[in-house]
């Protein structure tokens, strides 16, 4: 099996896109991987697993053929770059992209219009220190929510998707205290921004992109971004 490619279908803000990429068993073509740049094929080389290396290629390669359907250009043609936090920008564009992975699922969102985005991905498994590890990310107000709910449930998931999407989008990733964004669970259906960092207020979709994982969507609310955000 090859990879596979589709548009999640939702109700997302704005002209926002998430793809769902499934990385079959087959690795890329050394024709495929003449799309990517020298720099991105570097850091390909120094995974050490090679099932590893195979999903990084092919995130990239899907990542490049997505943005140029978007531009109208080729892949190998996306001056694609990232951020010293390994966030990737399209330099000269108004396009911001997220990519989020775990196992062999992949989620790339995309918008236009000099919004933020990020989106995060993650397989339903148990998890055993659940709430060990809810007591170090959870802030105090997202742990007396998280408790209300059966702890068996995916309570704990939806929060940290949401948290792990606004990173993204803020563009700091971890270098930043998770607790630094809190999450409003009331309803689990629509989860909300109760705090981040910077004057940028942001918007959340939780969905479920294929059967055992779950997700969340971050979408900048209102103008471009400001300055403040780390790019």
């Amino acid at each position: 099996m090859r990879t596979r490619v589709s548009e999640v279908t939702g109700d997302f803000p704005g002209d926002a896109r998430v793809y769902l990429v499934h990385v079959g068993n087959f690795a890329p073509s050394h024709a495929e991987e003449t799309v990517l740049s020298v720099g991105e094929r570097r850091r390909a080389d120094t995974f050490e697993l090679a099932f590893v290396r195979k999903r990084f290629v092919w995130r990239r390669i899907i990542l490049r053929t997505l943005i140029a359907a978007r531009l109208g250009c080729r892949p190998h043609e996306v001056d694609l770059q990232s951020t010293p936090a390994g966030r990737p920008f399209v330099a000269g564009s108004d396009l911001d992209v997220s990519v989020s992975h775990s196992r062999d699922v992949a989620l790339i969102a995309m918008i236009g219009g000099r919004k933020r985005i990020g989106v995060d991905v993650e397989a339903l498994a148990p998890m055993p220190d659940q709430e060990q590890v809810a007591e170090i990310v959870l802030t105090p107000q997202e742990l007396t929510e998280f408790r209300r709910f059966d702890v068996s449930c995916d309570v704990f998931y939806r929060i940290w998707t949401c948290k792990e999407a606004c990173l993204k989008a803020i563009g700091t990733g971890f270098r930043l205290d998770p607790r630094a964004v809190e999450i409003r669970l009331a309803d689990l259906a629509a989860p909300m921004v109760q705090r981040i960092p910077g004057s940028v207020r942001y918007t959340l979709t939780c969905f479920e992109p294929i059967t055992g994982y779950i997700a969340a969507l971050a979408v900048q609310l209102g103008e471009e971004h400001s300055e403040e955000i780390a790019r």
